[in-house]
């Protein structure tokens, strides 16, 4: 179990260092916010990163800008803006927020002016739809039963996971609350909720599950995974 002390399962180096330059999609700084937000640990980390980067780009010599410049900074704005934020049904008040919520979670839902409302997605699983933005990116809530097993499958791009309650194992590895469990594409996996209790957790995917069972290929448009 991860403690205050120690650092969470997280995204690599690389990814930490975008999010220190401001590169990373605002869904996914979403989800390092959240993390960061339980681990200080994490949130030490991050903040180190933001410092380096800081003094790399007082250190840089200015460059001049290409005249095309201000159209492909609106185009990637464009892009990182929400489509549509799909939460709504339950309580925005903050003395209401769940134990298990993270306070950056609270607040994006807060000023998007939006309630949560949990949907079934058949085999045990709620989904509570959060926004998706141009880029083709998914940001929801899901919540799954104990001792759910998840069929193997691999994925449509990238998808990142933040375990806010419960654990679930993913092969041999266990990922616990405060964990962030990185897949893509390459990788076909099954994984099981443990015994203990419910499983929520934040995602943020660019595309539905890949089932290597033709059956649940055939239920998925029912699902919505």
């Amino acid at each position: 179990m991860n403690t205050a002390n120690s650092l969470p399962v997280t995204v690599d180096d690389d990814w930490l260092a975008m999010q220190s330059a401001g590169s990373l999609s605002p869904f996914k700084q979403l989800l390092l916010t959240c993390q960061a937000d339980i681990n200080p640990r994490l949130r030490e980390a991050i903040t180190s990163n933001d410092h380096v980067a800081g003094a790399m780009l007082e250190s840089a010599k200015p460059a001049a800008l290409s005249d095309d410049f201000l159209t492909r900074l609106n185009a990637r704005l464009d892009a990182d803006l929400p489509v549509q934020s799909e939460a709504n049904g339950e309580t925005r008040d903050e003395d209401a927020r769940p134990e298990w919520m993270p306070a950056p979670l609270a607040d994006y839902i807060r000023h998007s002016g939006s309630r949560l409302k949990w949907r079934s997605a058949g085999l045990g699983v709620q989904r509570a739809r959060l926004g998706r933005n141009r880029r083709g990116e998914r940001l929801y809530l899901l919540r799954a039963k104990p001792g759910l097993p998840v069929p193997r499958h691999s994925h449509s791009g990238q998808e990142w996971t933040l375990v806010l309650a419960g654990g679930y194992k993913s092969g041999s590895q266990q990922f616990v609350a405060g964990d962030l469990h990185q897949e893509d594409e390459g990788c076909m996996h099954d994984l099981r909720i443990d015994d203990d209790g419910p499983c929520i957790s934040l995602i943020v995917d660019e595309g539905k599950l890949k089932f290597a069972n033709p059956l649940l290929k055939l239920f998925q448009p029912v699902l919505g995974i």
